[in-house]
């Protein structure tokens, strides 16, 4: 079946790094920052002259915005499937080093912006080109009160490289290369598996085949569990001592900033995720019934049900295309031709190799006005689902495509419900169109994401606020980072899992947790799941019109904060009743997959 799988092509971005399209766009974001950096360093702004000055410096801005995103897009996807090339390494290490110079340029913005502030209102009254970007300019001058001093931003600027983005790299090439001896094929051949490929095996439907793979891959990671304890360390301690020195209160603090989300939306849904746990431990251990054991291992939660008489389908590459292709069409033909333009013009690399990152992501490139999708596909409808949240996220760039790069700079919170109600867009017209064992099955299918999404994502969150309240007194070893995982997971999971079979390496892992400037990359997805139930709701409510609504909403998402996006579509997301309603579709589902399994 692995023949059958694509990988990418980008030759539509660049042909290669001697490509004359490649190198002039390195020479235009030189000239770009150049211009730029000149533009902020003037001294005086006469009093008629600052809001023509502000609207060239955000042009610029945007301007140089694209052409690096478009050129590290680039850079990244090559590495994250050549995480060995050194090629790669080196234009990345020289584009991130150009991250210096744009650092300096941020510098010297947040000066001018500070400086301008009184006047902000009236300059926002004179352009309206400007008053699309108040968002923006308010979040600068915020932003500008948390800034240490020049000298000590450039500093920080310059060891980022050789600090916690060095160490996150480490974290993808150790994932990616990771391998262990599986057994013989023919002769004495060696069968080797990434651990990736490992990870794919937790969906066999044999229980000998998971904890087999399970085995492995824990002994896998415990070869690699100092580096990558080191590399952790090195990435919390210095997000820790940045938000810190910049004067932010919390890592939390800094996150809720960063995704433009309140402290009482945040808390109101970790209390109704809290609330909903007796549920999920509910629906584990009828799974665990269902597949005949007493008790789900870690290894257990992605297994399949099975009936005797009833055959699992195998999800071929080609069968995901059109379901995802027709299902997204039936949302809205504009959905669906995107679908299709992106399987036809080879978007998604989907083969598992040696060298390939883990997981999946979505990139885009704004020059090219196109997106990338990486995923491991393995044959399942998960990984069907993971495909079409991918292109969840693509779609979303697609819609902004005529944006500037501040406009398309969303939060993660709004970026992961694009993509996450585009898994439950698939999900939910297979159920409906699913009878007896096969609708029973794909029912379990959407619980297993569901319970990562809400279970899984808020044991990560009590794992990494532990990290970040420990880290400040000093580094933790790796058997302390695993206690604090399986603490984690027996928090969340409950009695619902075998407490000798946890998963003690989710911290090794994770790539999330290995990225200094994003604390927290885990409450968004369970905020993208809550969220995009409340629009599919809203999709059954009015088929007709919403499809429109929810366009319009995504192409705001740059512009607004996640309060006022909602309220596009009719949604209050600081009340507990919001969550509530999202979470009650969910606890409906498990309530009849606990009742329709017993027939």
């Amino acid at each position: 079946m692995k023949k059958q799988l694509p990988t990418w092509n980008l030759e539509a971005i660049y042909k290669n790094f001697n490509d004359d399209a490649y190198k002039n766009d390195i020479e235009l974001l030189k000239t770009t920052g150049e211009e730029l950096k000149k533009l902020l360093a003037t001294r005086i702004i006469k009093a008629d002259k600052r809001t023509s000055y502000l609207e060239n410096v955000i042009r610029l801005i945007e301007k140089e915005q694209d052409i690096y995103e478009n050129l590290y897009s680039y850079i990244y996807a090559i590495f994250s499937t050549e995480t060995g090339n050194s090629i790669v390494l080196k234009e990345l290490d020289r584009l991130e080093n150009y991250r210096l110079q744009m650092t300096e340029t941020e510098l010297l913005f947040m000066k001018q912006i500070s400086k301008l502030k009184p006047y902000i209102p009236q300059i926002l009254s004179e352009s309206e080109y400007l008053s699309g970007y108040q968002l923006y300019i308010n979040e600068a001058l915020i932003e500008a009160q948390h800034r240490m001093s020049d000298p000590e931003e450039r500093l920080a600027e310059e060891l980022s490289n050789a600090g916690g983005q060095a160490w996150g790299r480490l974290q993808e090439a150790v994932s990616a290369e990771l391998e262990c001896n599986w057994g013989k094929k023919s002769g004495n051949v060696k069968d080797i598996r990434t651990v990736n490929e490992l990870r794919n095996m937790a969906y066999d439907s044999s229980r000998s085949v998971r904890k087999r793979a399970y085995s492995k891959e824990i002994k896998a990671w415990r070869k690699m569990e100092t580096p990558l304890a080191y590399a952790l360390n090195g990435v919390k301690k210095t997000a820790f001592v940045l938000d810190t020195r910049r004067g932010w209160k919390s890592p939390i603090e800094k996150t809720l900033f960063q995704s433009r989300m309140s402290e009482q939306t945040l808390n109101m849904m970790l209390q109704v995720m809290e609330e909903s746990l007796p549920a999920f431990r509910k629906y584990l251990n009828r799974k665990a019934e269902l597949i005949g054991v007493k008790k789900l291992a870690f290894y257990d939660l992605f297994a399949p049900i099975t009936k005797t008489g009833c055959k699992i389908k195998k999800w071929s590459y080609s069968a995901a295309k059109k379901f995802i292709s027709d299902n997204f069409a039936e949302f809205s033909p504009d959905m669906g031709r995107f679908a299709k333009n992106a399987f036809k013009n080879e978007w998604i690399d989907a083969m598992p190799r040696h060298g390939k990152t883990g997981g999946a992501y979505c990139t885009s490139f704004p020059l090219a006005g196109e997106s990338r999708v990486l995923c491991n596909y393995g044959f399942t409808f998960s990984a069907v689902s993971t495909v079409a949240h991918e292109l969840g996220h693509a779609y979303h760039h697609h819609l902004l495509k005529d944006e500037g790069a501040i406009a398309r700079a969303y939060p993660m919170t709004l970026a992961e419900t694009a993509s996450i109600f585009s898994e439950t867009l698939i999900f939910n017209k297979a159920i409906n169109k699913a009878e007896g064992f096969e609708k029973l099955y794909l029912t379990e299918i959407f619980l297993q994401e569901v319970t990562q999404v809400i279970v899984d994502i808020l044991c990560r969150y009590y794992f990494e606020k532990n990290v970040f309240d420990k880290i400040g007194q000093g580094n933790l070893t790796p058997q302390e980072f695993s206690i604090l995982m399986t603490e984690a997971q027996k928090q969340t999971y409950g009695d619902a899992l075998d407490s000798n079979n946890l998963h003690e390496y989710m911290w090794a892992v994770k790539c999330h947790y290995y990225n200094p400037d994003l604390g927290f990359y885990n409450y968004p997805y369970a905020f993208g799941q809550l969220f995009s139930i409340a629009l599919y709701q809203k999709y059954m409510e009015d088929p007709e019109k919403f499809p429109e609504i929810y366009k319009e909403m995504l192409k705001m998402t740059g512009r607004k904060d996640i309060k006022d996006v909602a309220m596009i579509a009719g949604l209050d997301v600081e009340s507990k009743e919001f969550f509530q309603k999202s979470m009650k579709f969910i606890t409906n589902m498990i309530d009849s997959f606990c009742n329709d399994s017993q027939k």
